[in-house]
């Protein structure tokens, strides 16, 4: 998608839809329109019979110089008082033109429209921003397996605006288009089926998409054995599709010896493996490698940006499945770490495999450790399926995260890492044990407990995200199925505090 700027409406935009938004009364934007566009708008807001404080956004077709041009108004009698609002609003719109197969329309901005009285939130593009990036959330389809395909693109965006803050940041748009072509990637690798993404497809998928500037390596089930990755051997051994374990590699700064690094949870299909789940959570299991496709777009995105930071990211493929040498409740494995862990529950392995992997990241010597993973059904009971658990060993780092997520209109919430429940991951016959004791209380906790038993206390952050990472029922922002969360917030967070 290109983006065109303005100042003005003019006449050669009438060709096309119109977005207003539309605050209190028209005349906020008389300024930015012709006579003849913002006659016609007061005359449908005076004579239209709504609410104040509606907020849909409202489609009427306006007579301009003999085209009847489609203007899309949205009224609002007060200010939205979050970032989240804009991405929906633009969410609706994006559905709007793909449904209507439209290829190019202009909109007033926020920015102009919304707060002309406040320079301060004037020259914030966060708002118009915000509401580019719900576009492409609308805009997205998974059609690979359709006979039948739409064949639609958006290729133009004109923004009219006299902000010079907004002005600047559409400059730069290009790095808008490569942040969701990254997202588009990991919503197609969340959304495809389990017997096309095997660990080894994944693994050459990611081989084969990473830029030059990445480097990859590809560990076999024989590399991962001599490694002594032990605990994701243990959970993918039991299935014909044998494990990977991929190690991503960017020097964006390499004259410096700081890096962070990233890790993912690729759990290709789980079925429980000898715990079996049941009808009823099984079906959507392709999708508990979320965490391994959101790291890889986002590693992949910062290469792609040339983003000054080096940054190390470790993902661990593994089909969970039942079979003759699938691991056992009650089986002792030696992790990479050297720590014992004793297997009680077989459905809890993301947490297995992400402690071999947190372990080699710590031999990076990380300033930082992020990992994501859709980690326990727990986190979805809490939190429900709009917003994702974060924990964090370090206080400071939490904070500056939840800003970041802020002004993504993403989702966190913090959660504790009460270190009075670690007492319930002691073994009787291992160093721990993968599950509670008290079975039925605080899993989410329990789960991230266990994690930081394996990073060493290098600065952390673990983001719990299964309930928004794949989405039964439609979102105002990123629809259903594969949504695509927290790599907007992730990128957002490094670019600014690790560049």
């Amino acid at each position: 998608m290109k983006i065109k700027t303005g100042k003005m409406v003019s006449e050669t935009d009438y060709k096309n839809p119109i977005f207003i938004p539309l605050y209190k009364t028209s005349e906020t934007v008389e300024t930015m329109i012709p006579e003849d566009l913002a006659n016609a708008i007061k005359n449908v807001t005076h004579s239209a019979k709504t609410e104040k404080n509606d907020r849909e956004i409202k489609k009427i077709y306006v007579n301009l110089n003999g085209n009847y041009t489609p203007v899309y108004l949205l009224s609002l009698s007060k200010k939205p008082e979050n970032f989240t609002c804009f991405a929906e609003y633009g969410y609706t719109i994006g559905k709007i033109l793909k449904k209507d197969k439209i290829k190019s329309f202009s909109f007033l901005a926020f920015e102009d429209t919304l707060f002309d009285n406040s320079l301060e939130e004037k020259e914030n593009s966060v708002y118009t921003k915000n509401f580019i990036d719900g576009i492409y959330f609308g805009l997205y389809a998974y059609e690979k397996y359709l006979t039948k395909k739409q064949a639609y693109k958006l290729k133009e965006l004109k923004v009219i605006t006299q902000s010079e803050a907004l002005g600047n940041y559409l400059k730069n748009f290009e790095e808008t288009n490569t942040i969701f072509e990254n997202i588009y990637l990991s919503r197609d690798l969340i959304n495809e089926p389990a017997n096309d993404l095997t660990p080894a497809t994944f693994s050459k998928i990611i081989k084969n998409k990473s830029p030059e500037r990445l480097t990859v390596q590809v560990y076999n089930e024989k590399d991962i054995e001599e490694k002594g990755l032990n605990l994701i051997n243990a959970v993918g051994k039991g299935s014909a599709n044998k494990p990977r374990f991929v190690k991503l590699t960017y020097k964006g700064n390499p004259g410096s010896k700081k890096n962070i690094a990233l890790v993912g949870k690729g759990v290709t299909f789980d079925s429980g493996g000898t715990n079996l789940k049941p009808t009823g959570y099984i079906e959507t299991m392709k999708t508990d490698m979320s965490g391994a496709s959101l790291m890889f777009a986002l590693t992949r995105l910062i290469a792609e940006s040339k983003l000054k930071v080096n940054v190390n990211t470790f993902i661990p493929l593994v089909e969970n499945t039942i079979g003759t040498s699938a691991c056992r409740p009650g089986d002792i494995y030696k992790s990479a770490s050297g720590k014992t862990v004793e297997i009680l529950n077989t459905d809890a392995e993301g947490r297995l495999i992400l402690a071999d992997a947190l372990y080699m990241a710590t031999k990076e010597k990380p300033d930082l450790i992020v990992d994501a993973a859709t980690l326990t059904g727990a986190c979805v009971v809490a939190l429900g399926s709009h917003i994702a658990g974060m924990f964090s060993n370090r206080p400071s780092i939490s904070e500056t995260f939840l800003k970041a997520s802020n002004s993504m209109g993403e989702d966190f919430w913090e959660l504790p890492l009460y270190k009075g429940y670690a007492s319930n991951l002691k073994s009787k016959i291992a160093d721990i044990q993968n599950i509670s004791s008290q079975k039925r209380e605080a899993g989410t906790i329990i789960a991230a407990l266990f994690l930081e038993e394996f990073v060493a206390n290098y600065p952390w952050i673990h983001l719990d995200i299964a309930g928004v990472a794949f989405l039964e029922e439609e979102h105002k922002i990123y629809g259903n199925a594969a949504s695509g969360f927290g790599i907007r917030t992730l990128y957002e967070f490094i670019k600014k505090e690790y560049c």
